[in-house]
């Protein structure tokens, strides 16, 4: 809760215009980020505030539309209708019958517009009228004291306060009947903070709602993006499984199209334009998450560089079954005298053909030992082969042990928003 209110009187020109502008901007700021909203005018300029209030944006708010906000009261000072004989009750009657002109239908359009604006944009409006503070206050000399105040003006302040803090009239925040969490208001804060460091003087109703816009924008993107993010994790999150990409694209497609409606459900605040910027951004941020989500996917998939496997394993079991076979081509008998055929049968031929018997021995020997060199040449060419392999695929490997240290932090990441989700 925030009270804006000045209890100095603006003698000058300079200083009753500044008053004027300080007293429309505190209604703007009070709209979003007070559960109430309240603003201190002076009772002899309150048609010159309401026309510095004309300047808000026409795409803020329409009649046709929910009502955003919840309550705006009007803190009106130096009020000197009252008399000295009226009782507390008497005079809220006075306040409800001036809220009631106030609001009346006016025949100028700006005016008309402005109170048309306030009655579209608040459930309910008030007001509450203070007197004079006293001439003390006004003195250069005055300190801040409680006991300089006039006595009527402490009774209807406290009466106010009394009021304006009573449980019964205290709700929780909501635009557009959807109640602001902690984070959302902390974002508001942000903005309107930024607002009054940048701001040589303090910053007129207009850029402060459309900084109100802007935070509400913010706050709808982000809680999009939050509720994409969640129902991806049911589906390929850290605790999944591998899912095919098709499936994985039509998840993707469903949870893209919820997000979009929670922006679009919330985001009613601000230029149409400035609402496309930000439902981009949320797209583009989507996207971003999608190629994360098929890049985590994808490496889970257990047929995923299987030829880094397959090729190797090939060649070794050719190997061996070429191995065996030069083993029991080479031999007379294996196992129960199974005659099988014999390299010497060839080598008899060839020395037959050279009328030469006595280099037979030597020539099987020597056929048999070539045979065994080149196999054992084609292991080694093998085993260089794996570790060529082994060597590019420590690359890959080394990028899976980070993907899965990226997908611990992000579940740690998404357990600790969810903890202070269930907290705010």
């Amino acid at each position: 809760m925030a009270l804006f209110g000045d209890t100095k009187s603006s003698s000058s020109l300079s200083d009753k215009q500044q008053m004027l502008q300080r007293a429309a901007s505190a209604a703007g700021a009070a709209e979003q980020g007070l559960d109430k909203s309240a603003s201190s005018v002076s009772g002899k300029d309150e048609e010159k505030k309401e026309e510095n209030e004309d300047k808000e944006d026409d795409d803020d708010a329409t009649p046709k539309r929910p009502r955003p906000f919840q309550r705006l009261d009007f803190l009106v000072r130096d009020w000197q209708d009252f008399s000295r004989n009226q009782s507390l009750a008497e005079k809220r009657e006075d306040m409800e019958q001036y809220m009631v002109e106030l609001l009346s239908s006016r025949k100028q359009k700006d005016l008309a517009d402005t109170r048309e604006q306030i009655s579209s944009c608040f459930e309910k409006v008030a007001c509450f009228l203070l007197p004079h503070p006293g001439h003390a206050v006004t003195e250069r000399e005055y300190d801040g004291s409680v006991e300089a105040i006039d006595n009527r003006f402490l009774e209807l302040l406290t009466a106010y306060l009394d009021d304006l803090f009573d449980p019964a009239n205290l709700f929780p925040k909501k635009i557009h009947g959807v109640t602001v969490t902690s984070r959302e208001l902390f974002t508001y804060i942000k903005t309107y903070a930024g607002l009054f460091r940048e701001a040589s003087i303090f910053p007129e109703a207009k850029t402060l709602l459309e900084a109100t816009a802007e935070a509400n924008n913010v706050n709808q993107r982000d809680k999009a993006l939050l509720k994409y993010k969640r129902e991806m994790e049911k589906v390929a999150g850290s605790k999944c499984q591998y899912v095919p990409v098709q499936e994985l694209e039509a998840h993707h497609k469903a949870c893209l199209q919820g997000a979009m409606d929670v922006f679009d459900d919330g985001a009613r605040m601000g230029r149409r334009s400035e609402i496309m910027r930000f439902r981009q951004e949320l797209a583009d941020e989507i996207e971003k998450e999608r190629h994360r989500y098929l890049e985590i996917n994808a490496e889970r998939d257990p047929y995923k560089n299987l030829e880094f496997y397959l090729i190797p394993g090939c060649l070794a079991l050719a190997l061996l079954v070429f191995r065996i076979s030069q083993d029991l081509l080479c031999y007379e008998h294996i196992g129960y005298d199974i005659p099988l055929y014999d390299c010497k049968y060839v080598v008899i031929l060839l020395c037959e053909l050279e009328n030469d018997f006595s280099c037979l021995n030597d020539l099987l020997l020597l056929i048999c030992r070539q045979v065994s060199h080149t196999l054992s040449h084609l292991y080694w060419a093998l085993i260089v082969f794996m570790l060529l392999i082994m060597m590019s695929t420590g690359q890959v490997m080394f990028k899976r042990v980070k993907t899965v240290i990226s997908i611990i932090k992000t579940a740690i990441d998404a357990s600790k928003e969810d903890g202070k989700e269930k907290k705010d």
